[in-house]
């Protein structure tokens, strides 16, 4: 069986296809980190690319290091062996149904016992509270909330919005309002992703209507309604 969960591991190609996508393209460090716990990969230092592959890819949504984590459990590189577990990372590599992770946690999951398919249940809604794509985009979506009521003042009663501000990424100058309608549109974009992933769901993309705590009670029942496998 090992030999199907190994011809998997294509390296950087598909770990920048399987990279997160809800901040848009692949930033620089992000993609310098990639390469670095490859190669300690490469190298058979495998407690240090465990490390980073959990505690540095996995909470930003790369599915590629999520997917590497349930490798190296199944096989017990550089982590105590535990195929439950390993379950349980290769169904949350598998939340955007990339085929190659797919096919691999529907073969391990095959193998499984109804009592140690129960067992999986448990493990992975464990990590998904912790790393799924719904808790990061969720994430997200208040950070830019907050980053608005930061920097321009917006959203906050009493505030007169009169900054500017530096865009980061160009260098260039922009009023706070134009800052905020940047943002907005972020967000908007970013609960429309949402909408599909929860399309049972009714999500409201009027920011004006939106309620954050209403929006995450929402994310929060859905991780808990597993669908198998």
């Amino acid at each position: 069986m090992l030999a199907l969960f190994a011809c998997f591991l294509a390296g950087p190609v598909l770990a920048q296809q399987a990279s997160p996508t809800f901040g848009g393209r692949i930033d620089y460090a992000t993609l310098k980190t990639q390469q670095r716990v490859e190669a300690l990969y490469e190298q058979q230092e495998y407690e240090r690319a465990f490390f980073i592959y959990k505690n540095e890819l996995a909470p930003i949504g790369d599915k590629y290091a999520q997917y590497m984590v349930g490798f190296m459990y199944l096989t017990g590189a550089g982590v105590r062996e535990d195929p439950l577990m390993a379950s349980a990372w290769f169904r949350l590599a598998s939340e955007r149904s990339y085929p190659q992770f797919v096919t691999v946690r529907d073969q391990l999951l095959a193998s499984f016992s109804e009592v140690d398919k129960a067992r999986s249940d448990e493990y992975y809604k464990q990590i998904r509270r912790k790393y799924s794509d719904l808790i990061i985009l969720m994430k997200l979506i208040r950070d830019d909330f907050d980053s608005i009521g930061a920097r321009t003042g917006s959203r906050l009663p009493g505030s007169s919005g009169a900054v500017t501000i530096v865009n980061p990424r160009s260098g260039k100058a922009e009023s706070s309002k134009q800052y905020e309608v940047r943002v907005e549109e972020r967000i908007e974009d970013r609960l429309r992703v949402l909408q599909k992933m929860i399309p049972h769901a009714s999500i409201e993309t009027n920011l004006d209507r939106l309620d954050l705590a209403e929006l995450q009670d929402i994310v929060d029942q859905e991780i808990e309604n597993i669908d198998s496998p």
